[in-house]
């Protein structure tokens, strides 16, 4: 019956099979049955503890005559909802992170790719056979943990919430440590420090369910959480757990759409300029159902600007994500550049248009989804700010600051896109590089020379990011009006130089130099 199912799962999926065939060995599953067992006991005798039940003072200083052994259930169900996902986030990501690498290094990785199995059924029997004997162990704990919980009077509805929410938080990290080896593969000890990582993450998230959702009525762990219309109350920690767990499997289907692509084409972008818009609409609207409290009818002026510098700083990280994972490398862009507008018109009967390739195409710079993601950013947030219920100038000033910040992202982009025609080892790490230092140093500089937003608030504005949301609640019209003005100076320079670069990559070899050799045959003067 065994080898039926076995040969049943080989063809449905042959990698799970080839992982679990050459893990489920006989040793491999006796040490790690002995080794859950007796990792289970020695809690077990940790958590117990000897009381007395009658003394005796028949001799000199009396001695117990009856003792009973008391467990504490809930120190163990403590220390196995803490060592349990510690476990299955770092040791998941290590035997995930270190198989991986070990593939690219033989040259296996690419005959994974070239069979006639789709991407997803293979890192699908990653994700599910290279852990298998780590999932084997932990599966023995689960009785035990279930066991501590009805003693310790644990109610099943948290149980189960914690246990969906620690499978899909390992679920995220084990795309994530895959998507993070298929690029950084050549770093040693890259395991090691994913592994590290993720236990970190693990005890700081387990820490935090514990304490601020345990299922105790307590005065010291009082956590407020409101999305949208939803309020936490306790007892009702099935709304966090809910939420929590709807997050993530939206976060595990975005990292999944990008660990495919790269699996599938090492050279491509990460995502496509679709997913991107989706990407970005989905952040932006889970990010708005936070701060509802600052944007709902009920909330008052002061708190409008310190508010919607948080969402800035978590738009421009989330933008930093999406420029390198649109943007095509250097030979693409060439490409492109130099053949697009032949495939467009050759033998179609209705060619494309040009701007459909900079919306749609995967292949065209980033400039332009970029600027609709920046667009979708702004039709999310907008409506939230014209109705909020503030003064007339408060809410003006917000939509300034939602366009000079949106202005500033962009031109970051278009200062990454331009540095990815240059011909560099690896263009995007430079690219990003700028754009780092583009994004730090001006608020580095005018920290140490000017102190304060109030001192030359037209630079502030016009160069460093986040300070709107400051500097507009002390600032003129003039200057104001002059920041804008030298942003859209930027945007304009910035597109001038992206156009001319295409053109000059379109441009074919010979093309440049014929116009080379013209210019130096040119009578001078």
């Amino acid at each position: 019956m065994l080898t039926q199912l076995l040969d049943n799962l080989g063809e449905g999926n042959p990698q799970i099979f080839r992982e679990l065939k050459g893990r489920l060995n006989r040793r491999s599953v006796e040490s790690i049955l002995f080794l859950s067992a007796i990792s289970q006991c020695v809690l077990v005798g940790i958590s117990s503890q000897r009381n007395c039940l009658g003394w005796s003072e028949e001799i000199v200083g009396g001695y117990c005559q009856q003792y009973e052994t008391v467990i504490q259930w809930q120190f163990a169900f403590h220390t196995l909802s803490v060592m349990l996902p510690l476990l299955l986030f770092a040791g998941g990501v290590y035997l995930l992170s270190s198989d991986l690498v070990k593939e690219q290094r033989r040259g296996t990785l690419n005959f994974l790719r070239l069979s006639p199995r789709t991407s997803q059924n293979i890192l699908l029997g990653k994700l599910l056979g290279v852990p298998v004997l780590l999932y084997l162990g932990l599966g023995l704990a689960i009785p035990l943990h279930l066991s501590c919980a009805i003693a310790a009077g644990v109610p099943f509805g948290w149980v189960f919430g914690f246990y969906a929410v620690i499978a899909a938080s390992a679920t995220f990290l084990y795309m994530a440590s895959l998507l993070n080896a298929l690029f950084v593969a050549e770093v040693q000890y890259q395991a090691i420090v994913s592994s590290a990582l993720a236990g970190w993450l693990a005890s700081c998230f387990v820490s935090f369910i514990l304490y601020s959702l345990n299922w105790k009525e307590s005065q010291f762990n009082e956590f407020v959480f409101k999305w949208f219309f939803w309020e936490y109350q306790k007892p009702n920690y099935e709304l966090v757990f809910g939420w929590l767990f709807l997050s993530l499997v939206v976060a595990i289907y975005w990292i999944w759409q990008g660990l495919n692509r790269q699996f599938k084409n090492p050279n491509g972008t990460l995502l496509s300029k679709t997913q991107s818009y989706g990407l970005t609409a989905s952040f932006q609207i889970w990010m708005v159902g936070l701060f509802y409290p600052w944007i709902s009818p009920m909330a008052i002026q002061e708190d409008l600007m310190p508010m919607m510098l948080m969402m800035s700083i978590l738009t421009v990280i989330m933008f930093l994500l999406i420029i390198p994972a649109i943007s095509p490398q250097g030979q693409t862009l060439l490409d492109w550049a130099r053949y697009a507008h032949e495939k467009r018109g050759r033998g179609l009967k209705r060619p494309s248009s040009k701007w459909q390739d900079w919306i749609w195409g995967e292949k065209s710079p980033s400039v332009v989804a970029i600027a609709i993601n920046l667009g979708i950013v702004a039709v999310i947030w907008i409506p939230w700010i014209l109705f909020w219920q503030g003064s007339f100038e408060a809410i003006l000033k917000a939509g300034l600051g939602l366009v000079m910040t949106l202005n500033l992202i962009w031109i970051y982009s278009a200062i990454a896109q331009s540095l990815y025609f240059i011909k560099f080892p690896k263009p995007g790490l430079l690219a990003m590089g700028m754009v780092m230092v583009t994004l730090s140093l001006p608020a580095l500089a005018f920290t140490l020379f000017f102190n304060t937003v109030s001192v030359n608030t037209t630079l502030w504005m016009l160069f460093v990011f986040g300070s709107p949301w400051f500097a507009l609640t002390e600032a003129s019209v003039m200057a104001i009006f002059l920041s804008l003005l030298g942003q859209f100076a930027a945007i304009a320079a910035l597109t001038l130089t992206l156009n001319h670069q295409i053109h000059r990559a379109g441009a074919s070899h010979s093309k440049l130099l014929f116009a080379a050799h013209q210019s130096n045959l040119a009578p001078k003067v």
